[in-house]
């Protein structure tokens, strides 16, 4: 059995929020990473690939 979160994935997103900066965000888990360029994601483990990050999508979430 291999376990998927050991092959790096690359990070594709990154959430934008008004008042405290941008995060990037877990291909894995979805939740926002709490540095750039780390190794593993700090919640699940994910393996991270930072290759294309300047690339990566912008999130706005939702105003409250």
């Amino acid at each position: 059995m291999e376990l998927s979160f050991r092959k790096p994935a690359p990070v594709t997103q990154v959430r934008m929020f008004w008042h405290d900066g941008r995060y990037p965000v877990c291909p894995r888990c979805g939740i926002s990473l709490d540095r750039e360029y780390q190794s593993f994601c700090d919640r699940c483990g994910q393996r991270l690939d930072w290759k294309h990050y300047k690339e990566a999508q912008i999130i706005y979430p939702d105003r409250i």
